[in-house]
């Protein structure tokens, strides 16, 4: 049974935002950038490592559905992005953990780089860059969206549809986790709130170290 062109619209919009949405859920160095943000009382900061990263997912869409997605599959490129990946993680998490020992009252050289809307965007979008993952996933979104029928064809105006909708629903899901934290950090103390910037920056080191072995693993073999 066809659909009419008017209601496939439709549906590849609500399919294409339902699954941009669901890609931001899993937890990673962004989310934890957002939240750490957003639970020091810097909601507009958060927001704005928000837009860095959709602007960066969304340029991967670009290279994945118009350009050089298999350069970027490269197992020797993906090992390279890793490990700025991990850089990056390293220094956050330096800097997390820094700011965990200091009294949040008394944080007025922490916090104002916390606020700084160009350095919140500029990690956003260098966070999200160093995952050429991104690109799998695009390329598996027009897959899923031709196989359901939504998308008869790649045209361009489809996939730029995709690629904007997508986009809106990878950062309606961050906006809405900067928007939940930043609410619920009234209801947690001071010591609560160093005690959990604390983990934060654990687990980002986790997360570089993670990468760093990823890295290795294949620039070694």
């Amino acid at each position: 049974m066809s659909i009419s062109t008017s209601v496939r619209i439709i549906l590849l919009i609500l399919t294409s935002y339902a699954m941009g949405f669901v890609v931001a859920i899993p937890i990673g160095a962004t989310q934890l950038e957002i939240a750490r943000r957003s639970l020091n009382g810097f909601l507009s900061s958060a927001l704005m490592i928000v837009v860095g990263s959709v602007i960066s997912d969304i340029m991967y869409g670009v290279i994945a559905l118009f350009g050089i997605a298999p350069f970027l599959q490269e197992p020797t490129v993906m090992a390279v992005f890793w490990l700025l990946n991990a850089i990056i993680l390293i220094v956050l998490a330096i800097w997390t953990i820094r700011q965990s020992k200091s009294p949040i009252r008394h944080h007025s050289r922490s916090g104002n780089r916390l606020g700084k809307h160009n350095v919140a965007f500029l990690t956003g979008f260098s966070l999200a860059i160093t995952n050429p993952l991104m690109v799998v996933w695009w390329i598996f979104g027009v897959r899923l969206l031709m196989d359901l029928r939504l998308m008869v064809k790649h045209t361009t105006s489809q996939t730029v549809l995709f690629l904007v909708v997508g986009g809106l629903g990878i950062g309606s899901y961050l906006s809405l986790l900067a928007f939940i934290v930043f609410k619920a950090k009234r209801f947690f103390s001071e010591l609560t709130i160093k005690k959990i910037t604390l983990a934060f920056g654990v687990v980002l080191l986790g997360l570089a170290t993670y990468f760093v072995l990823r890295s290795a693993e294949v620039l070694m073999n």
